[in-house]
């Protein structure tokens, strides 16, 4: 083939590449964000209690927290894009169960799964959406972008089918967003490693000496860095996803108007994500990184002040939802520039243990100081525990610049 017509079928694939992951990411994210509407809704019509609906809940999170790594390596050894296409399968067939399964026991069961699936699905668009950008903030925030419209449309669609044709109709839209991401990344034509022989489903088995190699990962500095800012960054969207609602909901505000709210966060992230490259720019991604970990925390944890006043509440979730939205593509282009890309599953998978550790840590500790303090004292003690332990990182932070 002529140098000519190589480097434009080269451009081709990787903008065709580039889509994909696009499409990979929006719809992932979309899963992950209708599942946390539609079950607590669902379990709330078949009759399942307060603490069974907080179990069932939580359920979700507990073997991604597990095999986030596991599941890091195998995109390493496997292929990023053959491991989603068999998570986007589970995230397909599961939804479709849910509504003939209304016993505690077969939901908790699904959550496990589904959890895993839709878990280990973000997490291969994300490090597909690393391989592709090779670092380049820019083309990282086109992929956050991608992921906070997905996050923003997936509630409300879900929401809707579930109001004007309920239950089935609901967890349908799901599948057929697990579809979509099998449609996705279908549209690649990269090449991907071969698979191993002689070990058959050996392969899906943990090792330790692999694990022992990602979990070193967390010696390099700048990964270190990643970490600790991956937990400080998840803690705002799990204090929202938690008494945040729960807050609002007591002194008063509709459903309607919360779920308004969270939306405004989701969206303004899309603002965020296209502001991280010049940003970066003026700054540098490290104090980047920190001062939007610090205003999420300030924005969030200032809550029981603002909340009687409604128009500061809504720009308090705007510029929440705008920092962040910017520091996404910002960790994924430190992670991508600072480990190599046969180890960027490994990475993520690193990264996305620690938040979703963090998703069980932080309500649960909230929850503790809310039941001694008061719900309202307990934004402003998680809110000091985190700014101080930012604090920390930013000293950390100033030997990566």
């Amino acid at each position: 083939m002529p140098p000519q017509k190589s480097a434009t079928h080269q451009r081709q694939r990787a903008d065709s590449d580039l889509l994909a992951t696009l499409g990979a990411g929006l719809f992932t994210n979309g899963v992950w964000d209708m599942l946390s509407v539609i079950v607590p809704l669902y379990a709330v019509a078949v009759g399942l209690n307060a603490a069974e609906i907080g179990l069932i809940v939580a359920a979700r999170s507990v073997l991604p927290a597990v095999l986030s790594i596991h599941g890091g390596i195998l995109m390493d050894q496997l292929g990023t894009r053959r491991v989603l296409l068999w998570v986007a399968a589970g995230c397909t067939a599961l939804p479709l169960l849910y509504p003939i399964s209304g016993w505690f026991a077969v939901l908790g069961v699904l959550q496990l799964l589904l959890g895993l699936a839709s878990a280990l699905g973000m997490a291969a668009s994300q490090t597909w959406a690393m391989q592709v950008g090779r670092g380049d903030t820019a083309i990282l925030a086109r992929y956050s972008v991608a992921t906070r419209i997905g996050t923003f449309i997936g509630p409300v669609v879900v929401g809707a089918a579930w109001d004007h044709f309920g239950a089935w109709a609901a967890f349908a839209c799901v599948a057929i967003c697990g579809a979509g991401i099998i449609v996705a990344t279908a549209r690649s034509t990269g090449a991907e490693p071969p698979l191993p022989h002689g070990r058959g489903f050996a392969i899906l088995l943990p090792q330790w000496e692999p694990h022992k190699q990602a979990l070193l990962l967390a010696l390099i500095p700048s990964v270190a860095f990643i970490l600790a800012a991956s937990f400080l960054r998840n803690s705002s969207g799990a204090i929202q996803s938690s008494l945040f609602v729960v807050y609002l909901n007591g002194i008063g505000l509709s459903g309607t108007l919360i779920g308004t709210l969270v939306a405004i966060a989701e969206l303004s992230g899309v603002a965020g994500s296209l502001l991280a490259a010049p940003a970066e720019r003026r700054l540098g991604a490290v104090k980047l990184v920190l001062l939007c970990i610090v205003v999420s925390l300030v924005c969030i944890s200032a809550t029981p002040l603002i909340a009687p006043f409604l128009i500061v509440l809504i720009a308090a979730c705007v510029l929440r939802g705008i920092v962040q939205g910017m520091s996404q593509p910002l960790m994924y282009a430190i992670l991508s520039n600072e480990v190599s890309s046969n180890r960027h599953g490994a990475s993520v998978g690193l990264r996305n243990a620690v938040v979703r550790l963090g998703s069980i840590i932080t309500p649960t500790v909230m929850g503790v100081a809310a039941e001694a303090y008061g719900i309202e004292m307990s934004f402003y003690i998680i809110g000091t525990i985190f700014l101080l332990i930012t604090a920390g990182l930013a000293m950390m932070g100033r030997r990566l610049d």
